[in-house]
């Protein structure tokens, strides 16, 4: 499994139900994790969704700095012409909630798919800090930036009942019931987020996570399997 740390200023990770208002996620939903990993390796918009699927691509996440969110307002032209985006005659003011940090925005990602070449091929280009396309935080104007972390072993385990330390954001499917032990200083967020992409970049699956936004992982008996890294000593479930 390859771990690499992505990071920024800001991002905008929009609210799949939000309408006018372009509300955001704290956290990289897993398919702006898989547009991350696509626009490093070359892949065009809409070209990847069944190539990093989730019976394909496995994701992890895992938020590394404490974030807070504001919101600004952006005008938005109607230009149907090169001549309306300098004199635009439409606009409307749009509320736009923006990710920040006082120590930017950074994130763990936990990346394993079950191509040894696609593999191959992303330990190389974040070696190397190579990307075909600039990555973004969800909004162009939100560049990032992303390190490798390293490349480690995974061990498969059975949630047995016993309460477990997860470091990664978690599906609520993979808790069972009363399975959440909420302690001093947990700040629990929960949010429903798209999963996965079919045809036409319409949103094939969501689910609810759970983190906590003051970075402590959660103490949960997982329902189903999990995976360690030993050399980290770290608890992860894939999104």
């Amino acid at each position: 499994m390859i771990v690499f740390d992505m990071y920024g200023v800001c991002a905008h990770f929009r609210k799949f139900y939000t309408n006018s208002s372009s509300l955001s996620y704290s956290i990289p939903p897993r398919t702006v994790v898989a547009g991350f990993i696509a626009a490093i390796l070359g892949y065009a918009r809409d070209s990847y969704y069944e190539l990093f699927s989730c019976n394909k691509l496995d994701i992890a996440v895992r938020k590394m700095s404490k974030t807070r969110k504001i919101m600004q307002s952006l005008n938005y032209i109607r230009a149907t012409t090169t001549t309306e985006l300098v004199c635009p005659r439409e606009h409307t003011q749009i509320p736009f909630e923006i990710v920040v940090g006082d120590e930017g925005v950074k994130y763990r990602i936990y990346v394993k798919h079950e191509s040894e070449e696609i593999m191959d091929r992303l330990y190389e280009s974040l070696k190397t800090k190579a990307s075909v396309y600039p990555p973004y935080f969800g909004a162009a104007p939100f560049n990032a930036d992303f390190a490798l972390v390293g490349v480690f072993d995974l061990e498969e385990r059975y949630g047995n009942g016993n309460f477990l330390k997860t470091a990664t954001v978690i599906d609520q499917n993979y808790i069972m019931d009363k399975g959440l032990k909420l302690e001093p200083g947990i700040s629990l967020f929960k949010d429903r987020m798209p999963k996965d992409f079919g045809t036409g970049r319409e949103i094939k699956e969501t689910a609810s996570y759970i983190y906590d936004e003051n970075l402590n992982p959660l103490n949960v008996k997982v329902a189903g399997n999990y995976f360690i890294i030993r050399e980290t000593g770290e608890n992860i479930l894939f999104m």
